[in-house]
C-alpha cells in the first residue's frame, strides 16, 4: 500500500516496551545526533514503512558498498550506459506500480524521491518550476557510476515526460533539465 504522508496527520501518544539496553542505545544515538529520542524512532519506523518493507517486498536486495563499487568498476561505460538506458526506467517504473498502482510521470518522479530518501550512498534533489524540471542525483560512488547515472537520468526524462533532458555529469553528481510540453492526445 502506498504510504504519502505517513508522517503527516494527528500525534498520537503510545507505550511500547522497549528492553532497557535498547532504550539506552535510542538515548545516545539520538544525543549524538542532537535529536530527540521520539524523533530518533519516528525516523526509524518511518523508514521501516516508506523504504525497508516497500523495497524488501518489491525484490530489493542489500550488497555491501565495496561490492557495489567492484561491480561498477568491472563495467566499460557502454554497458553501464545500457544499464541505466534499459534497466534503470523499467525498475523505476515497477516500484511506482507496486508502490502507487501507478507509473505517471509524477509518481516515478516520487519513486525516485523515495528511493533516495533513506540512502547513504545516493541523494536526489527534484525542483519544478511551472513545467521545467531540475534532477540533482549526488552520489559517492565515483565517476563510473555516473555513466550509469546520466543514462538513467536521460531515460528517464525521455520515457516518462517526452522530454528531451539536458544533462551535466560529474564524478558525483548528474544533474538533468527539461522542459514538459502539453501533453498530445
Amino acid at each position: 500500500m502506498p504510504t504519502p504522508d505517513i508522517d503527516k496527520g494527528k500525534a498520537v501518544l503510545k507505550t511500547f516496551r522497549l528492553p532497557e539496553q535498547l532504550v539506552s542505545s535510542l538515548q545516545e544515538e539520538a544525543a549524538d545526533d542532537g535529536t530527540s529520542v521520539n524523533a530518533l524512532v519516528k525516523s526509524i519506523v518511518l523508514q521501516h514503512f516508506e523504504w525497508d518493507k516497500k523495497a524488501s517486498e518489491s525484490g530489493f536486495t542489500s550488497i555491501h558498498k565495496s561490492v557495489l563499487e567492484a561491480l561498477v568498476q568491472g563495467c566499460d561505460d557502454e554497458t553501464l550506459a545500457t544499464i541505466g538506458r534499459e534497466v534503470v526506467p523499467r525498475w523505476f517504473q515497477e516500484m511506482a506500480e507496486y508502490w502507487f498502482q501507478d507509473s505517471s510521470p509524477e509518481r516515478i518522479l516520487d519513486t525516485v524521491s523515495l528511493r533516495f530518501k533513506f540512502s547513504p550512498l545516493m541523494r536526489v534533489e527534484i525542483t519544478k518550476e511551472g513545467n521545467s524540471y531540475a534532477a540533482v542525483f549526488r552520489h559517492d560512488l565515483g565517476p563510473k557510476w555516473s555513466v550509469l547515472a546520466e543514462a538513467a537520468a536521460k531515460e528517464l526524462a525521455r520515457k516518462f515526460f517526452h522530454a528531451e533532458p539536458q544533462v551535466s555529469r560529474g564524478e558525483s553528481v548528474v544533474t538533468a533539465r527539461f522542459k514538459v510540453g502539453p501533453r498530445k492526445e
